[in-house]
């Protein structure tokens, strides 16, 4: 009888970056291999300081030179469209938080930002990579 879905032959973490003082403006991750994972867990440490919040960007590629933003379907399409749009997530308090997300891309990196001031706020980044 198996004892866990994920062994340590199958699982990745690597720091995508270190704690930092957020701005306004977009910061991107070390990019991430995440080949023969079909899930990925963002482990987010998020101090709010003088902000309101910050913004995680999430990109995927399977050449590391063409880039597609992580994207949602609406769910309740009008008429016969179904509508797709550009995802950010926002996190508007501190905490630690862990964020999933099913993969079949090769390469994955996060950009983040503060919502407004990032004054006395600090953001950091791991992710763990795996076939479940």
């Amino acid at each position: 009888m198996a004892t866990s879905l994920i062994t340590q032959n199958n699982l990745v973490l690597k720091s995508l970056h270190v704690p930092v003082v957020l701005t306004t403006s977009y910061v991107t991750s070390e990019i991430m291999n995440i080949q023969g994972a079909n899930q990925v867990q963002l482990l987010v440490c998020f101090t709010r300081g003088n902000s309101a919040g910050c913004r995680l960007r999430v990109d995927f590629s399977e050449d590391r030179l063409t880039w597609y933003q992580e994207s949602m379907v609406s769910e309740f399409p009008s008429a016969n469209d179904v509508e797709h749009s550009l995802v950010t997530r926002r996190i508007d308090e501190t905490g630690n938080y862990a964020i999933s997300i099913p993969v079949s891309a090769s390469y994955m990196k996060v950009s983040f930002q503060a919502i407004d001031s990032g004054e006395n706020s600090l953001l950091s980044i791991k992710a763990t990579a795996a076939n479940i």
